[in-house]
């Protein structure tokens, strides 16, 4: 495992959330360093994908404050988050089910397009040179990922664990510095686990990113993370290495249901 480096990209400082007369999150704080892969785990409810949507600006603490590269915000909305450089997939698949799989990876690409509308439809000159140029970043990510074979292939036809392989691929042409996973491996089997795994190492170690995500599969997590933030009812109950989350008293009972 590459050891992260020193510098914090982003920080969560006492930050709470509640809908209504629910607290989604209570008085959480962390932070996610340069290089890393910093897992998010918990029981169902416990808070998770609130925090995540909180980071990429899809919803907006009532408390605390988030400092992203080195500014703190008040708020900011999910396609502001994604000129910074923040990339996102989602607990249920979010592709465009009609669309072949390059066609949804270059939809990640949209904002790295400079060309207007108008010229996009004509598609020429110097539109057509940028799509050009797109297209052949989308077929390295599909290089990247193995799935050649459904470059062509309607999303919506394509097996659950091909889905979740496309999701990632868009979010990767995005060209992001901080990649948030919801739930990645979500109704995979053991061998799509391990690939998908793989391709988040490399996808760290080749592109430079830096990796937040949520997963059920503690096995996995165990594995593949440099530190774990563990929530439950919405609190911070452990923060650490996987080795002592592993072993942390206060995990153990809210995955096993003792010690309360």
């Amino acid at each position: 495992m590459i050891e992260a480096y020193d510098d914090i990209l982003l920080a969560v400082d006492a930050v709470s959330l509640s809908f209504g007369g629910v607290r989604a999150i209570s008085d959480v704080s962390f932070d996610i360093r340069r290089g890393e892969i910093r897992a998010i785990i918990g029981p169902n409810g416990a808070g998770k994908t609130s925090m995540l949507n909180v980071v990429n600006g899809f919803y907006h603490p009532q408390e605390g404050r988030i400092t992203y590269r080195g500014r703190t915000r008040a708020r900011m909305k999910p396609h502001e988050a994604a000129v910074q450089g923040i990339a996102r997939t989602f607990q249920n698949v979010a592709l465009f089910k009609g669309m072949t799989t390059l066609d949804n990876i270059m939809t990640g690409r949209s904002l790295k397009m400079r060309r207007g509308l108008v010229w996009q439809a004509l598609r020429h000159g110097p539109a057509l040179a940028e799509e050009i140029a797109h297209r052949r970043v989308c077929e390295e990510i599909i290089d990247f990922l193995e799935i050649e074979h459904i470059r062509k292939t309607p999303v919506g036809a394509l097996p659950y664990g091909l889905q979740k392989r496309v999701e990632l691929g868009r979010a990767l042409a995005m060209e992001p510095t901080l990649l948030l996973l919801d739930e990645p491996m979500a109704g995979m089997n053991l061998e799509e686990k391990e690939d998908m795994s793989r391709f988040i190492v490399e996808a760290r170690r080749l592109r430079g990113l830096t990796v937040a995500l949520i997963e059920h599969d503690i096995g996995v997590v165990m594995d593949l993370s440099d530190r774990v933030l563990v929530l439950e009812y919405g609190r911070k109950i452990a923060d650490g290495v996987p080795d002592d989350v592993k072993t942390d008293p206060r995990v153990i009972a809210a995955y096993l249901g003792v010690g309360r």
